[in-house]
């Protein structure tokens, strides 16, 4: 198979990401929910949004909305 300079790229950095994660102990997540993490369930979801987004304007202005 021949292969296009992008394949090749790709193919590269996967492999030194592999090898990274391989070095950092890094493993395949076994459930979905551990990526959750720990969310505080009596957090609402739409005030911790909106908090989000005045963090980022504030970041990106330099002041709070």
């Amino acid at each position: 198979m021949n292969q296009t300079l992008l394949e090749k790229d790709v193919e590269k950095h996967h492999a030194e990401l592999r090898e990274m994660a391989r070095k950092q102990g890094v493993k395949p997540i076994q459930r979905i929910e551990d990526l959750y993490g720990d969310f505080a369930d009596d957090v609402d979801i739409d005030e911790f949004l909106e908090m989000v987004r005045q963090i980022r304007n504030q970041d990106k202005n330099g002041i709070a909305e």
